[in-house]
């Protein structure tokens, strides 16, 4: 079943609603160069904890993340430090990944729900990057002060 979305239409000074289905959407060329880069599949995390990620088959460029019963609606958006960043604007849940991990997290409460989670393309990436040659993330933006 196909979710509807409002659509409302002005022609001259008459204003009207129509509805299309949300597939029918646009998807930006930027959503979806993020949505290329984003590990799906099952990725272990932390203390044992399993994630499921795939692709959204309805929502181009839209993911589904499933971690215990819970099931979150992720778009990509934008990040500035190349971070691959997806988010759930109903749950607050936010997924971010980098080349070696990703983690879950629930903005509303600000806290982590799953850290330390790796696909098989980034446990090989860990491994490849030497501890020294990691960023500090926090580091590097506290020098810009």
């Amino acid at each position: 079943m196909r979710k509807i979305l409002p659509i409302t239409v002005t022609l001259g000074l008459s204003m009207f609603s129509l509805n299309a289905p949300l597939a029918a959407q646009e998807v930006s060329k930027e959503v979806l160069s993020i949505a290329a880069k984003v590990h799906t599949g099952a990725l272990v995390c932390e203390d044992r904890k399993m994630i499921m990620l795939w692709p959204d088959t309805a929502l181009p460029g839209r993911f589904i993340l499933k971690m215990n019963k819970r099931v979150y609606r992720l778009t990509p958006v934008p990040t500035a430090s190349g971070a691959v960043r997806l988010e759930d604007d109903h749950t607050g849940a936010v997924w971010i990944q980098t080349a070696e991990k990703s983690m879950l997290m629930d903005s509303v409460r600000s806290q982590r729900l799953a850290d330390e989670c790796q696909s098989p393309a980034q446990k090989t990436a860990a491994k490849h990057i030497p501890a020294s040659a990691r960023p500090d993330l926090l580091e590097a933006n506290s020098n810009n002060r």
